[in-house]
């Protein structure tokens, strides 16, 4: 969970396996999450999409975990198919501000290539979709303060006020009440000024629905996957909302991020308020 050496490399440097670790959430001292075969990488998107081609004649898994807050979504775009057809979990470090820690140092991104066993890539969320689609107005990737709906255009801010009553939540309840893509990323909001932010990139088309909480659904489906050989990469956010019912954690290994690598029809993206796995295949 929390970095498990206190070796720092330089960006860029390749170190061997057992070597690699990053700022977990929930961790209160350092823990080995996995022990497994493979390589490391720490560096720049730029470089971490170079040496991630360079493995593919050996890598059966990558783990990624970003040290940025931002660019995420580039980066995931722009692999090549026959890294991105690799399976892959991980997401943002935990950080309180500017960069969280990743072991190599990386100015953008660790990579851990896994070259032994046989896995899949699986995402689970715990929101589900609520209500009819509508359009966030603006071009910023992340940030709007209106939507379009079919009456037309409102606040986004008296929009989320009246969706929070109409279910039951608390009017600042930034958690329970999230936002979903057509293809199953969820995106965690927050308030800026007149603003809403999201933790990750609208989609392109900028439509979505709204997503409720739904612990024991949630709860479900994450068990569902869980296996004493997985791992798993689920949301601080998710963390905090489940508290202290949490059983996947004594089955599989599981750390908690800020921002999580979803598998959205066989394709990486980034994601918030997400489980990313990586499940041996039998």
């Amino acid at each position: 969970m929390n970095p498990v050496t206190a070796t720092i490399h330089p960006v860029g440097q390749v170190s061997p396996t057992g070597d690699f670790g990053w700022a977990c959430f929930a961790a209160r001292e350092p823990q080995t999450f996995v022990n497994s075969r493979g390589l490391v990488f720490g560096g720049t998107y730029e470089e971490a999409s170079a040496w991630m081609t360079g493995q593919l004649p050996q890598a059966r898994a990558f783990v990624v975990i970003f040290s940025r807050g931002e660019g995420m979504e580039a980066f995931l775009a722009g692999l090549s198919p026959a890294v991105a057809s690799v399976p892959m979990a991980g997401g943002a470090a935990a950080r309180a501000s500017g960069a969280g820690f990743t072991h190599p140092a990386a100015e953008d991104v660790a990579v851990f290539a896994i070259t032994e066993g046989q896995w899949r890539s699986v995402s689970v969320t715990s929101h589900f979709p609520k209500g009819e689609a509508f359009r966030c107005l603006g071009d910023a990737p992340r940030r709007f303060s209106a939507i379009m709906t079919h009456e037309g255009t409102v606040g986004v801010g008296d929009h989320l006020w009246k969706a929070r009553a109409a279910f039951g939540l608390a009017p600042d309840d930034w958690d329970r009440l999230a936002l979903v893509t057509d293809d199953g990323i969820v995106l965690h909001l927050h308030e800026d000024g007149e603003r809403v932010v999201s933790g990750a990139d609208l989609p392109a088309s900028r439509e979505v629905r709204l997503a409720l909480f739904d612990p024991d659904r949630g709860g479900a489906a994450i068990l569902a996957r869980a296996r004493p050989d997985a791992l798993a990469f689920g949301c601080a956010g998710l963390f905090g909302l489940f508290g202290s019912d949490r059983p996947w954690e004594a089955v599989m290994p599981t750390t908690y991020l800020f921002g999580e690598i979803a598998n959205a029809n066989g394709i990486p993206r980034f994601a918030n308020l997400t489980f990313s796995l990586l499940i041996p295949r039998p």
